[in-house]
């Protein structure tokens, strides 16, 4: 990335350069003359160089803490769409200028950046707009605070639009920001439903727009793999997720799902948590051990009043580190040689399925670092093998294609720019890329001043880009979803992903083995 930070460096300290000269009213920045652009100015549309027109726009994830490969990964990806739209003159002249902010994956840091991103100024006596300023969802923390108890206003040195923040929790407190304030919210590295794809935010939705398809669609790929490898009811179904809004919308996703394959749930069932559910710490690791024991009990208990083969799903609503550590200590228990009487090498089939969000290459790197653990020849996972890779029947659902053996042109130039950087291609990467094509796109399409409330109508225009990101691709006036594909791949031992399935609303699932 050497080379991209020199450009942002330039671009930052061309930013300013003009000569003086007296502005013209315009409408559109075919009203301006060479090298001008029609901007805003004391709130009336003026012809003014490019060169002081930079448009800037904002992106907060982590990049140092527990979880910091999932905002290098975004980071890279939206550095390397905004380098090359600014290598081929930006828009019209104007620069992309990407201000970034690490919040750590924790949710009172990405509050604290979104309020200096948007310039929060606030309107005291004024009633917010939005609902989700004064009912926000939990974060985690236990903090239901409201946002504000006043309207929240974008400040003369607000960024253009937010773009690619990664995180469920970080986004229940640093969206209902930009809505208030409206400011565009666009392509967040999350799939969660609550303020980006339901009602919580009321008509201050207008201004979200994502890209990736939701965590109730990876789910329903999920239960939809679950059911062709054979796993029979809800009983035989477990979750593994974070204790928070991420872990919710991914468990809530699961409980549809299986609606959707398998019919309502029995009323002996309970009523909240009809699943098993297990639950880990966010950002803390430490918490996976206590999880997978009780897992363990769960498995033993299934073993104990079921007789034969037991086939069970496990969706995993996790990151990379807790999501390895848990694999590895099941996979450990299950071929333990404990327990000789369950026979749990033999009468378990365990299918491991992590959604999108869990930094699937850093989960591969981490299960392949593990290695193998030693198992008895006489087993039913991999018949008359004597060792099992602990990447075996682990399977991620990916929001964007497989960059490993994709054709598309999307994925061809992405990889081109990875390779021409010296950097290392991944799926988290290649989402920031896609998602920052995308909102570029928009930015094309815009022919008058840059406002938020200006890009709505232009992205609601934007057609499918023909980026091979499925078929069903765009936005609208009543879909502020630009994708609804999922890709599933299984990780093989040597770390590489083999396209297992592909998934997309209206469709039945399409298996490749």
């Amino acid at each position: 990335m050497r080379g991209l930070r020199a450009h942002y460096s330039i671009v930052l300290l061309a930013v300013g350069c003009s000569t003086d000269f007296s502005p013209k009213p315009c409408s559109l920045d075919g009203d301006c003359g060479t090298g001008l652009v029609c901007e805003l100015r004391e709130l009336q549309p003026v012809c003014v160089h490019a060169a002081d027109a930079p448009l800037v726009i904002g992106s907060s994830s982590a990049i140092s803490g527990t979880n910091y490969e999932l905002g290098t990964g975004m980071k890279l990806g939206i550095e390397l769409a905004l380098a090359e739209q600014n290598a081929k003159g930006g828009v019209r002249g104007r620069q992309l200028v990407l201000n970034f902010r690490d919040d750590a994956y924790d949710p009172p840091i990405a509050e604290t950046a979104a309020r200096a991103l948007a310039d929060v100024q606030i309107m005291d006596g004024t009633t917010p707009k939005c609902p989700s300023t004064t009912t926000p969802e939990p974060d985690g923390h236990g903090n239901t605070t409201p946002i504000s108890t006043t309207a929240l206003s974008r400040g003369p040195n607000a960024v253009l639009a937010f773009l690619g923040n990664v995180g469920t929790p970080t986004m229940v407190r640093a969206a209902p920001i930009a809505l208030e304030t409206g400011t565009i919210y666009f392509g967040a590295y999350t799939g969660a439903a609550k303020i980006l794809r339901d009602t919580t935010a009321g008509e201050c939705a207008k201004y979200v727009f994502n890209v990736r398809a939701s965590y109730a669609q990876e789910a329903q790929a999920t239960t939809d793999l679950f059911k062709k490898k054979g796993v029979p009811d809800y009983k035989s179904l477990i979750s593994f997720d974070q204790n928070d809004t991420f872990g919710d919308a991914g468990y809530n996703g699961l409980k549809a799902a299986y609606v959707v394959d398998y019919g309502a749930f029995p009323a002996s069932a309970d009523p909240t948590t009809p699943i098993a559910r297990f639950r880990y710490a966010r950002n803390d690791d430490t918490s996976v051990p206590t999880q997978a024991a009780a897992v363990e009990a769960y498995l033993t208990n299934l073993l104990n009043t079921n007789s034969g083969v037991q086939t069970v799903g496990v969706m995993m609503t996790d990151t990379y580190g807790a999501g390895a550590t848990f694999i590895q200590l099941v996979r450990q228990w299950q071929f333990d040689g404990m327990q000789t009487t369950l026979d749990k090498p033999n009468r378990l089939k365990l299918y491991f399925s992590n959604v999108s969000f869990v930094g699937p290459n850093a989960l591969s790197s981490r299960l392949v670092q593990a290695g193998s653990i030693t198992i008895p020849s006489a087993n039913a996972t991999l018949p008359g093998a004597t060792s099992l890779p602990l990447t075996q029947d682990v399977t991620v659902s990916q929001v964007v294609p497989n960059y490993q053996s994709d054709t598309s042109d999307v994925v061809t130039t992405y990889n081109k720019l990875i390779a021409a950087n010296s950097d290392t291609p991944g799926f988290t990467s290649l989402e920031g890329y896609i998602s920052t094509r995308i909102f570029i796109a928009g930015l094309l399409a815009n022919k008058g001043p840059f406002t938020p409330d200006g890009l709505i109508t232009t992205f609601e225009s934007l057609p499918d880009l023909s980026l091979g990101i499925g078929a069903s691709s765009g936005y609208s006036a009543t879909n502020h979803q630009y994708s609804n594909s999922v890709w599933g791949t299984s990780i093989l031992p040597n770390g590489s992903f083999k396209n297992q399935y592909f998934w997309t609303v209206g469709s039945a699932i399409q298996f490749y083995e």
